[in-house]
């Protein structure tokens, strides 16, 4: 029971400590540019909001996150039933009813920590990695990897952020269900990954990714 409480707190810590907590080294002051497609490099436009897959893949950061969602989210997965198991009871309650609804509050609640930033003012970060990686928990690994796939792949011709985990929402949806994951586990990794947006929507905000060139890209 011990060794499933400090597993769980492990795993507690990794979903909930904002992204902020965790900056590696001082900003650099130079000015990096980023290859596109045809060989040239140059400067992103003012108006493009898109993730380009250069960027994040080698924005270290990200993958952080990734690591974070995945081995905080198995370690929910792993230690919520048995100890809920042993010291929950609630009446005309089924105990596989009460971990399913614990472990989305769990999820749930991650996201919208990992969504919120201070840089002078109150903004919306897309967690996009780390809801990519809160999936290999939630809806299994094979579903996920491929989920990890398609969007990137698709990512060529999505705008923004927001539309990229609207996207993300349904697709992971359909893959969960035709391959057995099962319809719950579907449903709340859709609702992971449309929470960013609708909490964009709802709140008259976008989603801003972070960028060293600025810190903050502002629309």
């Amino acid at each position: 029971m011990l060794r499933e409480i400090v597993l769980l707190a492990i795993g507690l810590v990794l979903l909930w400590s904002p992204r902020s907590l965790l900056r590696l080294g001082k900003p650099t002051k130079t000015r990096k540019k980023t290859k596109v497609t045809g060989g040239t490099v140059k400067d992103r436009m003012p108006s493009d909001h898109s993730l380009w897959i250069e960027e994040e893949f080698r924005r270290g950061r990200n993958w952080i996150d990734f690591g974070r969602g995945l081995a905080g989210g198995l370690a929910v997965v792993a230690t919520v039933p048995g100890l809920l198991t042993a010291g929950v009871s609630v009446p005309g309650a089924s105990i596989n009813q009460i971990v399913f609804l614990t472990e989305a509050v769990i999820f749930f609640s991650a996201v919208v920590l990992q969504m919120l930033r201070v840089e002078g003012r109150l903004v919306l970060f897309p967690p996009v990695f780390f809801v990519l990686g809160l999936a290999f928990a939630v809806v299994g690994w094979k579903v996920a990897l491929i989920g990890f796939v398609a969007i990137w792949t698709l990512n060529l011709v999505l705008p923004n952020p927001a539309m990229f985990l609207a996207v993300y929402a349904g697709g992971i949806a359909i893959v969960a269900v035709f391959l057995g994951s099962g319809i719950k586990p579907a449903a709340v990794m859709a609702g992971l990954a449309i929470t960013p947006p609708l909490v964009a929507i709802l709140t008259r905000r976008r989603l801003v990714p972070f960028r060293k060139k600025n810190k903050i890209a502002s629309r």
